[in-house]
């Protein structure tokens, strides 16, 4: 069975990126497992070496644990009794960000690590962080930042953000997954700078194609955005309906400062209020 990490710093943007996760395991018949990003460490004596536990089989006294039992609390208010609810446990090691990259990297159930941005930070600005470049470069599976003020609903609406990179075509396919438990549509959109650039225009006709022939699931279209205005925003993620997630592939620091500072201008700040999912680079 699948597995879901949530990395949680115990905080109340962590429970709310918690109650994603629960509802995206409890879609794809999924486990949740629960790391502690926290700055206060587990206690010595109740360490684990490199396991997780049933959240009732740890003990009274973790911080952790106290999270585990009020996310099991919290799925018992939120769903109908009898309907099915993804097993929750937690792993009770080391809360250093290395250390728990390194658990997730060691564990092969592991499809989807979720995280939140810290307390009183947009996630554009945590998007850009030192600690979630971190999670982004070290997972080998795709990372998922729930902001505080995302609402939690079905996904209905996917947009993926292409650069016209020959991988993203394969980052595509696996958001077919979640597109299917979910009954979802894909925008695929490149916000073209450059929309007079034959090779440009060539080579979104070619990923285009590349949608219908290469990949076995609908709902999926191509959109290409006139990106030339002097000040940048998110309105494109609005067309035609709303969006309830923005995926993108991994991209160099630069390239991924570019894009998540688009919001930013002299005139206002545009922040972007739905979760985002990076999905990571494959050899």
């Amino acid at each position: 069975m699948k597995t879901i990490a949530v990395l949680a710093d115990l905080s109340e943007n962590s429970m709310h990126a918690t109650r994603f996760a629960v509802h995206i395991a409890k879609k794809m018949k999924a486990r949740v497992l629960l790391f502690s990003v926290n700055t206060v460490a587990v206690p010595a004596q109740l360490q684990l070496a490199g396991g997780h536990q049933d959240l009732f089989d740890f003990g009274a006294g973790s911080p952790l644990a106290d999270f585990a039992i009020k996310t099991e609390l919290d799925m018992a208010n939120r769903y109908f009794p009898g309907s099915y609810l993804p097993e929750v446990t937690f792993d009770a090691g080391s809360s250093e960000l290395e250390d728990v990259m390194t658990s997730i990297a060691h564990n092969n159930e592991i499809a989807l690590v979720i995280t939140a941005p810290t307390a009183n930070t947009d996630l554009a600005t945590f998007m850009l962080s030192d600690v979630c470049t971190r999670i982004i470069d070290w997972a080998a599976v795709p990372v998922m930042v729930i902001p505080q003020c995302a609402t939690l609903r079905n996904f209905e609406k996917m947009a993926f953000a292409t650069t016209l990179h020959e991988e993203d075509i394969n980052s595509i396919a696996e958001l077919g997954a979640l597109m299917e438990v979910f009954a979802a549509e894909l925008m695929v959109t490149h916000l073209n700078e450059d929309p007079d650039n034959l090779q440009i225009r060539d080579a979104e006709q070619k990923l285009n194609r590349d949608l219908y022939k290469k990949l076995n699931c609908g709902g999926v279209y191509f959109r290409s955005i006139d990106d030339t205005k002097r000040d940048k925003d998110w309105n494109w993620l609005k067309a035609n309906k709303k969006t309830e997630l923005l995926a993108l592939m991994q991209h160099p620091r630069e390239k991924m400062t570019k894009f998540f500072t688009r919001g930013q201008n002299l005139h206002a700040t545009h922040h972007i209020t739905i979760p985002v999912m990076v999905l990571p680079k494959r050899p």
